[in-house]
């Protein structure tokens, strides 16, 4: 039966139970058989004869044979004083049962031989505690079925919810009810002789060692929760009693189980959260909460749909979703642990899976690795020497190695897209330096036409001319390209070596070569010195280039929406979405061996974005959205990036050609490094500038005609923002703020790796 103790009678959750044989319930239950309000239930002849069958498996009855030895059993017994009468006040209902032995004989019947006799009087000795009642319920209810414990402690302090009908068994008439009402009733209507204990409240420090151990310690210990540090909590008190855990979690079929019983060192979930305390878990945001549900699930073992679920909580949907099938997947898969583990059965501590997508391949979307896969240096080396000019005069002063790969080193400090570092340097016999453009390296669909990788080139050339003036070296630029897609770039002769330094135009920028650097560090906004803008600003009109700036709070929320938005079509364009899984470095390993792309640790990501841009590694994740029409919660992650600036600031030149893009390389790396000597924090902000220009100028971009007129309604949006007019175009954005060092800079390639000698 159902104890309530310490709980109001009125909750009705608690059968009761009416013994015949005493004169008091017999009056009782004759009260309550003639009432117009109960409705009564008498099978008990039914039961006899399932009584009669147990202790006859070898007789196949008639059923007019088993109606006489029914018959039969009564002639010297009262039918109506036989077993008990079960009195459910929450259905005003009276149900006529055999007695306790009998009726768990016969209920458990169909479980022999899968459960023997003995293990099944053993399971009934067992004390099991449920904490969550979405997954826990189903858990409860196939263990009651099958009857594996004698006394069960359910606790949750919720209530039934609309939204929670799409996995928990109950129905609308129970809104409102508290989820362990709900279950403590369900098992007692399938077996009212089960002892259920309710912690109405939920488990909390103030009660969660009664439930461990108020009537002796636990056998089992079911964790189903949403509570973070309630879940810390009860497996620091599990393993201090030594009481086994299990878990669930209801995507791909994941089991989890924690032997503390027999492994009281075991650390808590495995290790996966050394160093959290319940203090860091209590309190937190859905995003927050996120973070740390994948330090515990792993990234990598969450299926398709669940990854794409976790981006758009806090956008689309409020919380995690879960669906009945998973849930009584879930209800059967520790239901089946539970038993083998309480019977004393060596299951192990460890996570296991029952992934029907992954056993059952429907409509499985491919699963490609993308990895950077640059030519070598080396065997395009033949390729690019054969396109060397030569009609250049020869250098009037030849470079030692020393000092050509020393420029270089200067040069190559230059920032590229992605920090793909698309140059390769040939320096020929007749001390002719050549840049020339990798595109095996540089290829992307951001670096339309190559115009990226010419702003790349632009800052190079400027690095390497204020590289070459700090030596004393003078040098001559003769620029080779004509058109978009032409692997030669620029040609540099080196005329002259002299003592001291040449004073060449912009000379003060020399110092802040190695100090430029991009920070994506987000602080409080803080209106920049209205004179530092303007002597930004002033660079970019002194070579015929334009600058436009917003600082507006409106301005800038409305360029975040652009920003999210545009980000959101990055990833939904195939090679958008490849370009970005290459070019992020997901470790330090990672970037120290290729030192190059954009290493994860330079985002400067809390916990719960790198967890969140974690989720983008699987291409099937952004595929989904695109197939459904969904992923905004992609949007959110520039949000802060544009929100926090202090500033955003568009380039513009005024025509569409090579000379143009690589002229402001060389102007926006002039920016760069002053902003940067002036303690500003420069982060460029710029990749969907370059999808505006291919939609509008490549038929076959790559976008379905949706997504294109939504780029076009944001390139609109955009205009509007800067206030843009006539012909100027758009080249590259920022943002500026004041933020500190960033806490990782980028690698660069070694120089060897860049420079091929003829």
């Amino acid at each position: 039966m159902i104890s309530t103790s310490g709980f109001d009678p009125k909750d009705q959750v608690a059968p009761i139970v009416f013994t015949p044989s005493s004169a008091s319930d017999w009056e009782e239950i004759k009260t309550l058989r003639s009432s117009v309000h109960v409705h009564t239930i008498d099978e008990i002849d039914s039961q006899i004869a399932d009584l009669i069958k147990a202790d006859n498996p070898e007789i196949q009855l008639s059923k007019e044979e088993l109606k006489n030895r029914v018959n039969a059993f009564f002639q010297d017994k009262v039918r109506e004083h036989y077993g008990n009468w079960i009195f459910y006040p929450w259905k005003q209902t009276l149900v006529h049962v055999l007695g306790e032995t009998e009726f768990i004989r016969i209920r458990t019947l169909r479980n022999n031989y899968k459960i023997t006799p003995s293990e099944q009087t053993e399971l009934g000795k067992k004390r099991v505690g449920i904490v969550g009642l979405s997954v826990g319920q189903s858990v409860a209810l196939a263990m009651s079925l099958e009857r594996s414990f004698g006394e069960i402690l359910l606790a949750d302090f919720d209530t039934l919810e609309l939204s929670n009908l799409n996995r928990l068994k109950a129905g609308i008439t129970s809104l409102g009810l508290e989820k362990v009402v709900i279950a403590a009733r369900e098992i007692a209507e399938i077996d009212p002789y089960l002892k259920v204990t309710l912690f109405r409240e939920g488990i909390h420090p103030g009660n969660v060692d009664e439930f461990l151990n108020g009537g002796g310690a636990l056998d089992l210990l079911i964790d189903e929760c949403d509570s973070l540090d309630i879940k810390l909590l009860l497996r620091e008190k599990a393993r201090a009693y030594r009481i086994p855990v299990v878990m669930e979690t209801s995507d791909r079929g994941m089991l989890d189980v924690e032997r503390f019983d027999i492994e009281p060192e075991r650390e808590i979930f495995h290790g996966l959260l050394e160093g959290v305390t319940k203090s860091d878990l209590s309190n937190l945001s859905n995003k927050e909460r996120v973070a740390i549900v994948l330090k515990i699930t792993g990234l990598e073992t969450l299926s398709l749909r669940m990854k794409a679920s976790l981006l758009e909580i806090g956008s689309t949907i409020t919380s995690w979703p879960q669906l009945a099938s998973g849930v009584f997947l879930g209800g059967a898969s520790v239901a089946h642990i539970g038993r083998r583990l309480l019977l004393g059965e060596n299951v192990p501590s460890g996570r296991y899976y029952v992934d029907f997508d992954d056993i059952i391949k429907v409509d499985q979307l491919d699963d490609p690795i993308f990895l950077p896969n640059y030519e070598d240096v080396s065997s395009m080396a033949a390729n690019l020497i054969s396109k060397l000019p030569s009609d250049i005069l020869q250098s009037g002063y030849i470079l030692s190695s020393a000092e050509l790969e020393g420029i270089l080193a200067f040069a190559n400090m230059a920032p590229s897209g992605g920090n793909v570092q698309p140059w390769i340097w040939i320096f020929d016999r007749k001390g002719i330096l050549h840049l020339f453009h990798d595109q095996d390296r540089s290829h992307s669909m951001l670096d339309f036409k190559g115009t990226g990788s010419l702003i790349a080139f632009g800052a190079a050339l400027e690095n390497l001319r204020l590289g070459a003036a700090k030596e004393g070296i003078e040098v001559e630029f003769i620029y080779q390209i004509k058109e978009f897609g032409d692997e030669l770039i620029c040609s540099i002769r080196f005329v002259a070596k002299y003592k001291n330094p040449i004073p060449v135009p912009h000379y003060e920028l020399v110092d802040g070569v190695q100090l430029r650097c991009t920070n994506r560090k987000n602080t409080n906004r803080q209106l920049l010195d209205k004179s530092h803008l303007t002597e930004l600003v002033n660079y970019a009109k002194s070579e015929g280039y334009e600058i436009k700036i917003t600082e507006d709070a409106k301005d800038l929320d409305d360029l975040a929406e652009i920003v999210g938005g545009m980000d959101r079509m990055r990833f939904f364009h195939e090679e958008g979405l490849m370009d970005f899984i290459k070019e992020v470095r997901w470790t330090e390993k990672d970037a120290l061996e290729t030192r190059d792309g954009i290493d994860i640790a330079t985002l400067e990501l809390s916990g719960t974005e790198k967890a969140a841009m974690g989720l983008l590694k699987d291409p099937r994740t952004v595929k989904f959205f695109r197939k459904f029409l969904m992923g905004y919660g992609l949007t959110k992650i520039s949000k802060d990036t544009i929100t926090k600036s202090s500033a955003m600031l568009l380039l513009q030149g005024k025509n569409f050609s090579p000379q143009s893009y690589l002229e402001a390389g060389k102007v926006l790396q002039r920016i760069w490094i002053k902003a940067n000597m002036l303690g500003l924090s420069f982060q460029p902000v710029t990749a969907m500038l370059f999808i505006f220009q291919k939609v509008i100028r490549e038929p076959n971009h790559g976008f379905t005609k949706q997504e294109e007129s939504d780029i076009k309604i944001m390139k609109e949006k955009f205009e509007r923002v800067f206030k843009n007019g006539g012909d100027s175009l758009d080249i590259f954005m920022f943002r500026l703020n004041v933020a500190g060092d960033p806490s990782v800079r980028a690698f660069r390639r070694d120089v060897k790796d860049t420079l091929i000698r003829v």
